[in-house]
């Protein structure tokens, strides 16, 4: 069944980041362009993003088929608390994750604007986790324009036109990821 979307963004609540952030701040610029190198949404619209990809939809047509990248192993433990705790509120009884990623938006650039497209985006609620971010990093979707705090989830609509804006001294930092409640 697709899953209901908001119009634009929802605040889903507070997050407890401190973990997962003290680790993510350090990951050396090699990691994050090694990791890049490789990513499966190499997609024109994030040339000033940089993404680590901890699971991803098998050739991005079936939200139900998903794999794990070999990294997946060494941040499971640290990420999956998070997660769980942005998910509280929809009240999933078997959640399935089928994209879990970092995305590192450079300070002075942006998101063009794109839309994610149909398919798998149907039946995914789509979730960002701000870890690094500053007054001055905005997100859109269609006209409205918000900034994504620091320790708290957001539910986007990604089957809308929707970008970023890092205006701010520091490079952005989200924990992205979907979810969908599995099978019986």
């Amino acid at each position: 069944m697709p899953v209901h979307k908001p119009h634009s963004v929802r605040e889903l609540g507070p997050v407890d980041i401190g973990r997962l952030k003290a680790i993510v701040t350090r990951i050396s610029q090699d990691v994050w362009a090694q990791e890049d190198a490789d990513k499966e949404n190499a997609f024109a619209c994030f040339h000033h993003t940089r993404h680590i990809i901890f699971r991803f939809i098998e050739g991005a047509r079936d939200h139900r088929v998903s794999y794990d990248r070999p990294v997946w192993q060494a941040w499971q433990g640290l990420i999956m608390p998070v997660v769980r705790e942005a998910i509280q509120v929809y009240g999933l009884h078997r959640p399935v994750f089928p994209k879990i990623m970092l995305a590192r938006l450079a300070a002075g650039y942006g998101i063009d604007r794109h839309v994610d497209g149909g398919g798998p985006n149907l039946y995914t609620h789509k979730i960002h986790v701000p870890l690094q971010t500053s007054d001055d990093a905005t997100f859109s979707v269609g006209d409205d324009t918000c900034h994504l705090r620091e320790g708290a989830a957001y539910e986007v609509n990604n089957l809308r036109p929707h970008w970023a804006m890092n205006a701010g001294p520091l490079d952005r930092i989200h924990l992205i990821f979907e979810v969908f409640e599995g099978p019986e």
